[in-house]
């Protein structure tokens, strides 16, 4: 549900956030609710800064019961270089909050309870943001780093998994804790299954981005009937990742492929390099690739 926005950006929270500043509002912790929502926004603001600086459009920031999502209207994921560092930046932000806290406390008249709990949320938040699993920013770290040997695909379906094994913990946990009779077991019940189901999501979205990237480009073919086409020459040993770099937009890409006596092996296009990319990862060598034969 879109509730205004941020800095130009639409700004959505998802109707179990809303539930969840609810039962804050009950049980007269909604100040404490509040100010959980002005981290999240910090924490995702750092991401969209980051996004920015990369010239990357953020379609939306969306709050969640566990933390908030920014979305990026670009295929980011194809760029492992540039999504673990948009990534990693919200963990960072807390961090930097942590340390002005510290910083500014003997200078303010803040009661002791609101500094804990203001440390507490901050740490904690940079934390269970840094586990390796998606969607996390922990997990978008991961598959970048596994995405460079072993392709998109599988990278994110490690780091998917990764996610879901942890939710599986979080359920287990809540409920032990319930069993107990500590009804706070709820909320990890509660964050395990909502983190059960993004994962498995982003798992699924492997594939749509994919799609989303040929959708894309056979869309400009058809509107524009002509597009600038830029030729790159690369050998039998060049890699996908170091042909990648050389990639400019909105140019359309036909990669010449010569093997080491310079003689012309074949071609391939930008879209056949994407799929490639997609299943290989970025190490893996253009002369792997079945080329087009002239």
């Amino acid at each position: 549900m879109r509730i205004g926005n941020y800095f130009g950006i639409p700004l959505k929270v998802n109707p179990f956030f809303i539930l969840l500043l609810a039962v804050a509002f009950v049980y007269g912790r909604l100040w404490e609710a509040l100010l959980l929502f002005a981290i999240v926004l910090w924490h995702e603001s750092f991401h969209i800064l980051m996004a920015k600086a990369y010239r990357l459009h953020v379609t939306d920031i969306e709050l969640l019961p566990f933390g908030g999502v920014t979305r990026l209207d670009a295929l980011l994921q194809l760029n492992p270089e540039i999504e673990w560092l948009v990534a990693i930046v919200g963990p960072i932000s807390n961090g930097l909050l942590v340390f002005f806290a510290y910083g500014f406390m003997p200078y303010l008249d803040v009661d002791p309870m609101w500094f804990d709990f203001f440390i507490q949320a901050n740490v904690g938040m940079a934390v269970f943001n840094l586990i390796p699993a998606l969607p996390l920013d922990g997990g978008r770290v991961l598959r970048s780093l596994l995405a460079k040997g072993r392709g998109f695909k599988d990278a994110t379906r490690i780091a998917a998994i990764c996610g879901q094994v942890l939710s599986i913990g979080f359920v287990a946990w809540g409920g032990y804790l319930t069993f107990r009779g500590q009804m706070q077991g709820l909320m990890y019940v509660f964050a395990g299954v909502m983190l059960f189901f993004a994962a498995r999501q982003e798992q699924k979205n492997a594939s749509y981005i994919f799609m989303r990237y040929l959708t894309h480009k056979k869309q400009e073919l058809r509107l524009k009937r002509v597009l600038v086409a830029k030729d790159i020459v690369a050998t039998v040993e060049t890699s996908l990742g170091e042909v990648l770099q050389h990639f400019q937009p909105p140019c359309y890409h036909l990669v010449w492929i010569l093997d080491l006596e310079g003689q012309v092996v074949g071609f391939i296009s930008e879209m056949e390099l994407i799929a490639a990319l997609f299943e290989h990862g970025l190490s893996h060598k253009v002369g792997a690739i079945q080329a087009h034969r002239i």
